[in-house]
């Protein structure tokens, strides 16, 4: 049987930009299928993905801006280690919840920050 809980191959490549006070990258997150299981612990197969995301920050002497887009083209994937998902289906009925079903993944999303240093 094999490992439970095994990330597939995967790969983080990320193309950096910096210029003056800017730091701007376009970062490629490429998982390969889930195909070895393990029987034991009914884990779940998922299909291979492909995320694009943006970043970008400005620093003005003692503070720094961070924004940035996850998952640009919103892209459907299930997670390859995030387990089953218990949220869908008959979860409030005896034996209702559907076997099979993987967690999401995260949708787009955007986010900012704000760093200070002193």
């Amino acid at each position: 049987d094999a490992l439970y809980n095994v990330m597939p191959l995967n790969a983080t490549v990320t193309l950096r930009q910096t210029s003056s006070d800017w730091d701007n990258a376009l970062e490629l997150v490429m998982v390969d299928n889930k195909s070895q299981l393990s029987a034991v612990r009914d884990e779940i197969a998922t299909d291979g993905y492909t995320l694009v995301n943006l970043r970008a920050s400005r620093k003005w002497s003692a503070v720094r801006f961070d924004f940035g887009v996850e998952n640009l083209f919103d892209e459907a994937y299930d997670l390859p280690t995030g387990g089953t998902y218990t949220g869908q289906g008959m979860t409030m009925s005896i034996n209702g919840i559907p076997a099979g079903i993987a967690v999401p993944g995260p949708a787009r999303s955007y986010y900012v920050g704000i760093n200070v240093s002193f």
